[in-house]
């Protein structure tokens, strides 16, 4: 069986290849199977080509022996389907979506701790260091870093939330369902989603770490590290009623037929990104690639991005803030600290407690809130270079990669693509935003100014997630957003029919499906 699947599998590599990719690079290229002559499959997911063309363009002129050719798709599984097939793979350089399964890639932990020519530190310093500890695999080793994606929140529409009588942003999730409540008076549609979960999943993450805290978030849940320091995959862990209720929980409140747009859970992203910037919609969870994805539609003028709503349970963990006016008094203090408005010393007492209005805060409190405020949801881990450890142009693919994350290259990428990587100048100078829209300005601030980054490709997941099968909400239907606003009553769930059916699921799928799978 594992024969006819591998034979499969490289037919379906070579039918792609004859007719699925599309060939393209400033030198018209060679492909790959040689030490100068570099191929690179490329999964065009947004970013389009100018960006990489002109990268490319730079990089055959700093060196002139090597020879690049891009092979370029719109699917992410075409773009990666070749990998792992040693003797048909002639590709030097993955830029895909990321893949669990390591054994045959190269570990990147040299690019990362060298300096690049004309930088005056190593890339590894570059780095934000948050999004780095998502990129450590399990072994210690680094195998992948980002090309693309970006940050995750509500774009809206400022316009309809000036008419609305929008003046504030919402702060908390129970601000929001507010705030949908004020723009359905108003005659707007609330919210808008493509089909499946739309963008959700992202959030979903988000608000789940919010709930819980990073620490549970990343070593409980997914590292599956008990109190004792062992690792082992628990059915309790899936089984407790924690972040991820409290998330369906807001769904709930807000997903609902009457806030969403018709049509957000049968149509595509681009149809219904095109439909929200025709202000179909007031707000849409998207990502920084937006104004690139939809460049042709129209104005990017009258949306900005903002910070995602911290989730209101999270005073379940506090013991200093309990009431909902309270930690939005307290949120506002502390964005008034991450935006360069206010210091930190200006809210912190004598015996470090923080004086927030009237009240007094916890230092412990006001830790576990400016964690939660400035945890940004990404896929910047989900879009990867990594390189084949059978390609005959490793070099020169590694040194691609340091060229494109070096000072250089990176200014390539953020003057023609008006986004940035969770990085830095190394010699600190900051990123040109001149000519860059509002939008693009937002979410380049949110991005700059983030703490934590929360994804789920944190690459240090336990195997039960990667090899067994197991993600975080695991409903037994993938998508389970669509069911909050299903216009027929019949097929519509609340948040709890939800939470039960992903336990069951747990317990059905635990020991003879996800434990069997890594055993």
């Amino acid at each position: 069986m594992k024969k006819v699947t591998r034979i499969l599998a490289i037919l379906l590599v070579l039918a792609m290849l004859v007719s699925g990719l599309s060939a393209c690079g400033p030198k018209g290229g060679k492909g790959g199977n040689s030490a100068t002559d570099l191929l690179i499959s490329y999964w065009n997911s947004g970013l389009e080509m100018e960006w990489l063309n002109k990268m490319i363009e730079a990089f055959e002129k700093e060196y002139p022996e090597y020879n690049v050719t891009v092979n370029s798709t719109a699917s992410s599984d075409a773009a990666s389907a070749s990998y792992g097939l040693e003797d048909v793979d002639t590709v030097d350089l993955y830029m895909v979506t990321k893949k669990w399964d390591t054994s045959e890639m190269v570990p990147l932990n040299d690019i990362l701790n060298a300096t690049a020519p004309g930088d005056s530190k190593p890339l590894i310093e570059k780095f934000n260091q948050k999004y780095l500890k998502t990129e450590i695999d399990r072994d210690g080793n680094y195998y992948g870093l980002t090309y693309g994606g970006g940050i995750l929140s509500l774009a809206y529409n400022k316009q309809q939330f000036a008419d609305a009588g929008i003046t504030e942003l919402p702060l908390t999730t129970k601000q929001l369902t507010v705030v949908c409540d004020q723009l359905s008076r108003k005659g707007y549609t609330p919210l808008a989603h493509y089909e499946g979960n739309g963008y959700w999943n992202f959030i979903s993450e988000l608000w789940f770490a919010q709930a819980d805290g990073m620490d549970y978030y990343v070593d409980t849940f997914y590292g599956m590290v008990k109190e004792d320091g062992t690792v082992e995959p628990s059915l309790d862990v899936f089984t407790k009623k924690d972040g991820r209720y409290d998330t369906l929980k807001v769904y709930e409140q807000i997903i609902t037929p009457t806030n969403v747009m018709p049509g957000s859970n049968t149509a595509s992203h681009v149809e219904v990104q095109t439909m929200f910037l025709q202000g179909k919609a007031a707000m849409m969870v998207n990502g920084s690639w937006l104004a690139n994805e939809m460049a042709s539609t129209g104005s990017m003028e009258n949306f900005d991005m903002m910070r995602m709503p911290v989730i209101s349970t999270i005073v379940d963990r506090l013991e200093t803030v309990k009431g909902e006016t309270d930690l939005r008094n307290l949120i506002k203090a502390i964005d008034k600290v991450t935006d360069g408005e206010a210091k930190e010393e200006d809210y912190k007492q004598a015996d470090g407690t923080y004086k927030v209005g009237n009240k007094t805060v916890s230092a412990a409190d006001w830790a576990i809130v400016d964690e939660a405020r400035n945890a940004l949801a990404n896929n910047y881990s989900g879009e990867v270079m990594f390189i084949p450890s059978y390609s005959t142009c490793i070099d020169g693919a590694k040194k691609f990669m340091q060229f494109m994350l070096s000072d250089k290259g990176y200014k390539i990428y953020t003057e023609t693509l008006h986004m940035a990587l969770p990085m830095d100048y190394s010699d600190g100078s900051a990123i040109d935003t001149t000519g860059w829209n509002t939008f693009e300005k937002s979410q380049f601030h949110l991005m700059s100014t983030a703490k934590s980054f929360v994804t789920e490709y944190v690459s240090s997941k336990h195997r039960i997630f990667t090899d067994g099968g197991a993600i975080s909400y695991h409903f037994p239907q993938a998508a389970y957003i669509p069911l909050f606003c299903a216009n027929n009553p019949a097929d519509r769930k609340n948040a709890d029919q939800i939470w039960e059916a992903m336990v069951q699921s747990a317990k059905d799928n635990f020991e003879h499906s996800w434990m069997a799978n890594i055993a």
